[in-house]
């Protein structure tokens, strides 16, 4: 199978998001719902001037490091980047 979000192919050691009817990643998703490392790390820098909220990296490989800075910094840290980034 192949990544609806990032193009590349889904193997059976990794995880596949059970939502109907996309096929992606679990951390594609998280990417996608999160928004991209650059935006999580340094949203004026990477979204605001440079418009790549991926960092130049690509949606992939920016979705592996989303996934490692959730798991390190967790929910409320999420939380508090969506807020200072302007969503009331």
């Amino acid at each position: 199978m192949i990544c609806e979000l990032c193009d590349e192919p889904i193997t059976i050691d990794e995880g596949m998001a059970p939502v109907h009817p996309l096929v992606a990643h679990r951390e594609c998703l998280l990417r996608n719902a999160l928004g991209g490392i650059g935006h999580l790390i340094d949203h004026e820098h990477f979204c605001i001037r440079k418009h790549d909220p991926d960092a130049g990296l690509s949606y992939r490989e920016s979705a592996l490091l989303v996934d490692l800075w959730f798991k390190l910094k967790g929910v409320d840290a999420a939380d508090q980047t969506y807020v200072e980034n302007d969503h009331p």
